[in-house]
């Protein structure tokens, strides 16, 4: 709408410069009064105003540019992520965008197939419903497999497609698709716009959505246009009728010339009153603050990837995060265990002091048992050696903690590890991936001639609850009694509770075997594969072991074992057992990360509640959740604040409702529960922020208000459900999101606050002007207009949408979900300023000439009173962005004395925080006192005397006191003044109630023609949510969940449909 405005002034312009031309070439001079001629400058003002229209236009296409390359600088860097890929036989870690046609990628559980290829080695899972709609899982085999048995002599089938032909199973790995299971390398076949993402990507390009603030920013932009459409037609026909009155009078007769002249002021007037009214700065605004806030964001560690995230955080009220890597450093060691049945315990502070040095326990532990627990390690992990010496190894943190145990501990790593896996690497006959849902990976390895042994290791009472045996110092092999269970049950539960991470390492031996896998194993999905569940076992009670006999020993030794130049040959088969036999145990330590405490803290001061959702036992989550402060001292002994996720799953919705409110750490828990748990808060009224880092986490991260993938650890498929990447993976990175959100909503409700003022005051004096004049022209003339939507606009918006957080942004409760554009407080400066700004204006404008001349003067005199009025009008809004800077912060309380406090009335506080405001504010002055100088003709300005100059800049700082007295007055004074009905009745027609209803109506009319029947009921289709009465509670409200109490949940709330959330869906 601004621009076609804009097209209808520059014609107006352009015809008023050809007017203007020809009065001041095609007509005789005019004297004044005194006999001197009055200067020919009717042409300065057509210049001006296309001069001025074309500084709009600049400006405004500037900003679009500047708005465009930072977002698409952002959307560069999302997009971005690092893999690993082989060329020439070396492993490099490259970007994505720098994948070469004929490069061997390395794919696993979570990637998002980067390139077009064709899977080599291993296998997989693939969901490529994203690209053909089809939600069923595809399984992906080496092109080896694919091609072993085509016949080329016949008809092709791929898949189930058609049912003729011969099926070749699926080698291609499609860009864009996600792996859901498996691992391998591929070799790349397209990549860019070649690629089948690429050209899909290409065909759906679309402008960017707006996000939920900015539409209603739109909105409230529509509104005030239309009122000033309609201020601008009222005007035009007043003056109109003036006009046509003064040709119809005893007047002096026109010319020509001069009834277009005037004709075309007043429609130059009406127009120039739209311009003014319409805030074009509002999306502006909110596009600045966004995209200065996501930059800056970045540097901080949180990469944006949905913008409307960052509004949204500014209102959250819980965060769900995991504990690994973002409230710990995820820098793991394992310092405590035990070897067999020997203990040991590396850690600096040794808890016990008989326990000793893993090294000492390795140096007399048998052979064939640190052959058994290094072949787990090195085998049964994706981890792989690095560069960096101080990180000696890449993947999984707790892989890597494994890998130095092996490497210092068992010196097992002799040689480069890669050589030792590609040794082994055909003796591997089945892989299973760790997976969260399990939290459990293993793998078989043929140990010889039908024999066969599966490693397994996960969290540690889950794999030893599968154990009926364990591995003993001496090398035998022993059933777990009793005795033997409660003794390793205490030391894990000793380990947890020293908030360390368990694990445990166990085997399974298989012999007699003529292939894999065993005749009762075979998985149904895949007969060449063991089923999973199958193999891991049923939970074993105490006795049900099988005894190994010294007779079965002897047996397994016997067996003949095929030479292997590796160190699979070390170890023995063993007999065919129907349990786990548990090998070691260990306890990692990940320490808290530096200013995790400080920074819950800040959360709980904010009216944020955290909670930890981890797959750690609940002791180990107990202990951590207490270390870093989530777990407060008055819920420690409540059974309800932490709780294991298989119970807390069994819950009904009723229980968990009430359990939620006080629950503070999620144990044990699958992401199941995890999206159980976000869904729930949602129903309790919550703002949710959610973390996750698995291929299984992204419903609750589609689920949550706001979702936060890991950067570091987190796979491809987490961080495209999630709306911010933690590149760091740092908690407090999560902080810093909350406050960039708070900051970015109080930079537009201070721009609202200013704009609406400028607006209500420019309009009203132009509009009063005019008709008050007898010539119909305004005190504000067209070009001084737009110098002043100029200032309101653009320049305000880039001082008032660049204020970076503060600690103070913290201090205050969150906004509500629904929380109203404008509140009351902020309605209440607007209306002050504008009534100080109308009066002071009007006075200086229709009793200007008695303050200064006395009740004669000239048409020069005049003139310099409009100016002043002008000058007067453009330093009052210069003071006003001072005061603006600065919402009410004494929202709530209702006795003047306690809104007297620095942090409410100091308007400059912090003012150097900001150099774009301090840097706005010279340029605004600068500007205005060469337009009262030099502005001459083009600005309609006269000469300002000292005193016309004290009068402006004194009037410009009456926006101080005002804003105080505004400022200390409680907001329910105001309600009080107003009859409560007829303020709220104001408020909705100020908020443009009125006019989104008729259009909402309109909108349910056409959706009932459409449609064929009533969308609602009459009381659904009148009564719409317009948060009239929200205008009464106050702003930073939080829901009554955040603090533990107890809440009544509605039971019209519907349940979330993600319930049956699929990915792909």
């Amino acid at each position: 709408m601004h621009d076609r405005v804009l097209i209808i002034l520059s014609v107006a312009a352009v015809v008023s410069l050809a007017l203007g031309l020809y009065e001041t070439f095609g007509q005789p001079t005019v004297y004044d009064a005194e006999g001197y001629a009055e200067p020919k400058v009717e042409w300065v003002e057509g210049v001006a105003i296309i001069v001025a229209i074309l500084i709009v236009v600049l400006v405004s296409a500037a900003n679009d540019y500047n708005k465009e390359r930072q977002f698409t600088k952002l959307n560069a860097k999302k997009e971005d992520r690092q893999i690993v890929v082989f060329r020439s036989g070396q492993k490099h870690f490259i970007s994505i965008n720098d994948l070469l046609v004929g490069d061997i990628i390395t794919v696993e559980t979570g990637d998002v197939i980067p390139a077009d290829s064709i899977l080599v080695t291993g296998s997989c899972d693939c969901d490529e419903s994203s690209l053909t709609g089809e939600i069923d899982t595809v399984q992906k085999v080496p092109v080896k497999t694919a091609l072993a048995g085509f016949d080329p002599n016949l008809p092709i089938d791929i898949g189930d497609r058609t049912s003729t032909g011969q099926r070749i199973p699926d080698p291609l790995l499609i860009s864009g698709s996600r792996l859901l299971g498996g691992q391998g390398r591929a070799l790349v076949t397209a990549v860019g716009t070649n690629s089948m993402h690429g050209k899909i990507m290409m065909s759906l390009r679309h402008e960017n959505e707006n996000t939920p603030l900015q539409k209603r920013l739109e909105g409230l932009a529509n509104g005030i246009s239309k009122y000033g459409f309609m201020m601008a037609v009222i005007l035009f026909v007043v003056l109109f009728i003036k006009f046509l009155a003064q040709l119809g009078g005893n007047y002096k007769p026109l010319s020509g010339a001069d009834k277009a002249s005037k004709f075309l002021n007043i429609v130059i007037t009406a127009i120039t009153i739209v311009v003014v009214a319409i805030p074009e700065g509002l999306p502006l605004a909110v596009t600045l603050a966004l995209a200065f806030a996501t930059t800056r964001m970045t540097k901080d560690g949180n990469l944006v990837r949905v913008l409307k995230s960052c509004e949204t955080m500014g209102s959250a009220t819980a965060i769900c995060s995991d504990k690994t890597g973002t409230l710990t450093e995820n820098k793991m060691k394992v310092v405590r265990g035990i070897i067999g049945t020997d203990r040991f315990d590396d850690a600096a502070d040794r808890q016990v002091a008989s326990y000793e040095e893993s090294t000492d326990v390795v140096k007399r532990t048998p052979k064939k048992l640190a052959d058994a627990i290094t072949e787990n390690i090195l085998l049964n992990s994706t981890a792989f050696e690095g560069d960096n010496a101080d990180e000696p190894f890449v993947g999984s943190k707790t892989e890597c903690a494994l890998l130095l145990m092996a490497r210092d501990s068992f010196h097992a790593i002799n040689v480069p590890l890669q050589s030792i896996r590609d040794a082994n690497e055909k003796f591997i006959v089945q892989t299973i991936p760790f997976e969260s849902s399990r939290k459990w990976g293993g793998l078989v390895v043929k140990k010889g001639k039908g024999n066969y042994r599966f490693y397994i290791k996960g969290a540690s009472e889950m794999v030893f609850s599968r154990c009926g045996s364990r591995s003993l110092s001496d090398g035998s092999i022993k059933t777990i009694d009793a005795a033997a269970q409660k003794e390793v049950y205490d030391e894990i539960t000793s380990m947890a509770e020293d908030a360390l991470r368990t694990l445990s390492l166990a085997h399974r031996d298989f012999q007699g075997l003529t292939s894999w896998p065993p005749y009762e194993l075979k998985s149904a999905k895949n007969p060449a594969e063991a089923d999973v569940e199958k193999l891991f076992g049923v939970e074993i009670s105490v006795g049900e072991g099988e005894e190994v006999t010294e007779e079965k020993e002897l047996i397994a030794e016997d067996v003949e074992a095929e030479p292997v130049p590796s160190i699979v040959i070390n170890g023995s088969a063993g007999s065919t057992t129907a349990s786990l036999c548990l090998d070691a145990v260990v306890g990692i330590k990940d320490p808290l990360r530096a200013g995790v405490r400080e920074a819950i803290e800040q959360c709980r001061k904010a009216g944020v509640s955290v909670r930890m959702v981890t797959g750690d036992n609940i002791l180990t989550a107990r202990a951590i959740s207490r270390n870093c402060g989530i777990l407060p001292e008055e819920l420690v002994d409540d059974p309800d604040s932490c709780m294991d996720g298989p119970v807390f799953r069994k819950l009904t919705d009723s229980q968990r409702t009430l359990v939620v409110p006080k629950l503070r750490v999620l144990a044990r828990s699958s992401p199941e529960d995890k999206r159980i748990l976000v869904e729930t808060l949602k129903r309790l009224g919550e703002v949710v922020a959610v973390t996750g880092d698995g291929t299984n986490d992204a419903p609750a991260l589609k689920l949550a208000d706001v979702g936060f993938s890991m950067g570091i650890s987190g796979t491809e498929v987490a961080r495209e459900a999630s709306d911010i990447i933690l590149m760091t993976d740092d908690f407090a990175s999560i902080v810093n999101a909350i406050k960039w959100g708070r900051t970015v909503s109080t930079s537009i409700r201070k721009f609202v606050q200013f704009q609406l003022t400028v607006n209500i005051t420019a309009c009203v004096l132009t509009f009063v002007s005019a008709v008050a004049s007898a010539d119909g022209t305004s005190v504000l003339t067209a070009v001084q207009l737009l110098w002043v939507n100029l200032i309101m606009d653009t320049l305000a918006a880039l001082a008032l949408a660049t204020d970076k957080p503060d600690s103070a942004v913290l201090d205050r409760k969150p906004m509500g979900r629904n929380a109203p554009l404008i509140t009351t407080s902020m309605w209440k400066m607007i209306l002050g300023q504008s009534t100080m700004q109308l009066i002071v204006t009007m006075v200086i404008h229709f009793r200007g000439d008695q303050l200064f001349f006395g009740s004669v003067t000239t048409s020069h005199q005049r003139k310099q009173i409009d100016s002043l009025t002008f000058n007067t009008f453009v330093w009052l809004q210069v003071f006003k962005l001072f005061v603006t800077r600065k919402l009410d912060e004494g929202d709530g309380l209702t006795r003047v004395r306690d809104r007297i406090s620095r942090a409410n009335l100091d308007f400059l506080q912090h003012l150097f925080r900001n150099f774009y405001f301090i840097g706005i504010e010279l340029v605004i002055s600068g500007f205005q006192v060469l337009i009262m100088f030099i502005g001459g003709a083009a600005f309609s300005i006269a000469r300002q005397t000292g005193g016309m100059w004290a009068t402006a800049l004194i009037c410009g700082l009456v926006s101080f006191p005002v804003g105080w007295l505004i400022r200390i007055t409680p907001d329910i004074w105001v309600e009080r003044i107003f009859p409560t009905r007829a303020f709220k009745k104001f408020l909705d027609f100020a908020e443009f109630g009125p006019v989104r209803r008729i259009f909402r109506k309109k909108k349910v009319r056409d959706e009932e023609t459409a449609v064929g029947e009533p969308v609602g009921s009459k009381e659904q289709v009148l009564n719409v949510p317009d948060h009239k009465h929200s205008f009464f509670s106050r702003s930073r409200s939080v829901s009554s969940s955040t603090n533990g109490s107890s809440t009544t949940v509605s039971d019209t709330l519907v349940r979330s449909s993600f319930s049956s959330f699929k990915l792909g869906d």
